[in-house]
């Protein structure tokens, strides 16, 4: 598995300008993005009775309808890539999916990062792991950490990165799609006024996300690290800093927040570094 890893990666080091067809450019590679990323949103909301997104029989409509826009997704990139003997085994390396036994270990390693950024929420709230399973945590934290990292992140971002853009322009810009995908809330129920601001909220902090999950899939080429550390963010939430101030230990849950942020920005880089997990992205371009 490992001789063969090697000779796919070299492959697709090789080859760059010709695993999508044309090549396929930067233009052509954004409109297909674009229009991914609406199917996507609209497989949401095809033939929707209800707008009530904690509707028991709406989540589960939605669950088949997203995991289907999904495949289609998948299925586009795959037939994308040029035929060869180990067509299969260079998508599953494009894609990011763990291959060998330590790229499986290697997945849990940026979500000790990403715990170290949020050591502020995690003192502030230590029942962050008191989960209700039921359907809306599955949608939550299950289905769509992982159907928008398989599209956003290992069909959208290695689109655009054969298409001729650099990792650092994916990683600024292609989280705005990700966030677009969440624009959808604003037709919940409710003031619309009301809805607007949490989606503008919601939008800036998905697409901060987004930036950061980009990250990690291009310096990792590891989809399931970022599948947890997005299933982890959705667990904690938005951080609480108005909290703060009204915790019954501030000074210690005030300290943390700053400890977890200084940590996190000392050891980004370190642990994410693209050399330990082997990531084709970095052998293609490296950081």
């Amino acid at each position: 598995m490992e001789a063969n890893n090697q000779i796919n990666k070299e492959y697709i080091v090789k080859n760059r300008d010709h695993l999508l067809p044309g090549p396929i450019g930067e233009f052509k590679s954004s409109v297909i993005c674009i229009l991914i990323s609406l199917f996507f949103v609209l497989s949401i909301y095809f033939r929707n009775k209800s707008t009530n997104r904690n509707d028991p029989e709406v989540i589960k409509k939605r669950i088949t309808r997203v995991f289907f826009s999904t495949i289609v997704s998948l299925v586009l990139l795959y037939f994308f890539i040029p035929n060869s003997d180990n067509k299969f085994y260079i998508f599953l390396q494009i894609i990011g999916i763990p291959t060998t036994f330590w790229d499986l270990i290697n997945s849990i390693v940026p979500l000790s990062l990403t715990m170290v950024l949020f050591l502020g929420p995690m003192v502030m709230d230590t029942d962050f792991l008191n989960i209700n399973y039921d359907l809306e945590t599955l949608r939550d934290i299950i289905v769509g950490p992982l159907v928008e990292e398989l599209v956003f992140r290992s069909v959208i971002c290695p689109i655009l990165f054969f298409g001729g853009f650099s990792q650092r322009y994916i990683i600024i810009l292609s989280p705005f799609l990700f966030g677009f995908a969440h624009a959808h809330h604003i037709f919940q129920k409710g003031n619309y006024f009301i809805n607007l601001i949490k989606v503008l909220v919601q939008v800036c902090f998905t697409s901060l996300f987004g930036m950061y999950s980009a990250f990690i899939f291009f310096r990792t080429g590891n989809i399931l690290a970022c599948f947890i550390v997005h299933s982890f963010c959705n667990i904690m939430g938005l951080p609480d800093f108005g909290g703060i101030s009204d915790h019954e230990n501030k000074k210690v849950v005030g300290t943390c927040f700053i400890i977890g942020l200084v940590g996190f920005i000392f050891g980004v880089l370190p642990i994410t570094n693209p050399e330990y997990y082997g990531s084709i992205y970095n052998l293609i371009e490296a950081w």
